[in-house]
């Protein structure tokens, strides 16, 4: 059973919650700098970056929220059909397969994760450390601080990524995968418009664009997959014959779905 049915909101999160689950390698590559040889580069870094975050949460010049829902998912095949209280389908999720069978001769999908026989459950979640990131950027910038802007975008990505990590440990217990779409395991952008449709993150201040961007750039959307089977992986290329399929299902044409496929 799901931890709840229906959306919760995260308002205002506190920043300093998230700050020991940043992935500082991530960082570090950001950086182009390479996480697997610690300098006195990254060092310097690690420690200016460490500063920053203090002003960050003592002038609160960001400011994190989230979005989380539970809902009924029956699977048919590949995709996911999204039902309400009364069992009436009110969205559709779609994935895409592997084409080239895995170390264990399997072929994965996301959707191998959900019960396919009776109803389970899907988590939805959108995310951002990133607001008030324009302003603190602009605030930087006047200053000729150019290199404090750039370490504030960066830790924002960062801290939204952790934000939604603390998600999943605390709400699940770490259980199981979260994928978004954009990904390796599910590279179609076009999927963020269903998860607008089901959880609204507008309500938090994340906005979408029809190219499928998110604004703020610091901010995350996906699935969590509770499944304690589940597990990450690459889908690799598709051939022609399942994206024909893939745009029937979702009712687009295959040129259009190609160019948010990646």
């Amino acid at each position: 059973m799901p931890p709840f049915l229906g959306l919760k909101i995260f308002s205002d999160v506190d920043l300093s919650s998230i700050i020991p689950l940043i992935d500082w390698k991530m960082y570090f590559c950001a950086w182009d700098l390479r996480p697997s040889q610690y300098t006195e580069t990254h060092k310097n870094l690690e420690n200016d970056s460490h500063e920053l975050l203090k002003e960050i949460i003592d002038k609160k010049l960001l400011r994190a929220a989230a979005v989380v829902g539970f809902f009924e998912v029956q699977r048919i095949g590949d995709s996911l059909l999204v039902l309400d209280n009364d069992a009436k389908e009110v969205a559709k999720l779609h994935f895409l397969r592997q084409q080239k069978a895995n170390e264990n001769g399997i072929y994965l999908s996301i959707a191998d994760f959900f019960n396919p026989r009776e109803k389970d459950f899907i988590g939805l979640f959108a995310t951002t450390a990133g607001l008030g990131t324009k302003e603190a950027e602009q605030k930087f910038i006047k200053d000729n601080d150019d290199y404090s802007a750039i370490m504030l975008g960066l830790l924002a990505d960062r801290l939204a990524e952790a934000l939604t990590e603390k998600l999943h440990r605390d709400i699940l217990d770490g259980v199981g995968i979260r994928a978004a779409p954009g990904y390796p395991a599910s590279p179609d952008h076009t999927e963020k418009a269903t998860i607008w449709k089901l959880l609204s993150p507008e309500k938090i201040g994340i906005s979408l664009t029809e190219n499928y961007v998110m604004n703020p750039t610091a901010s995350e959307c996906g699935y969590f997959a509770a499944n304690p089977g589940s597990r990450y992986f690459k889908l690799g290329k598709i051939g022609e014959d399942q994206l024909a399929d893939y745009a029937r299902r979702k009712g687009m044409d295959v040129k259009e779905i190609s160019n948010f496929i990646f």
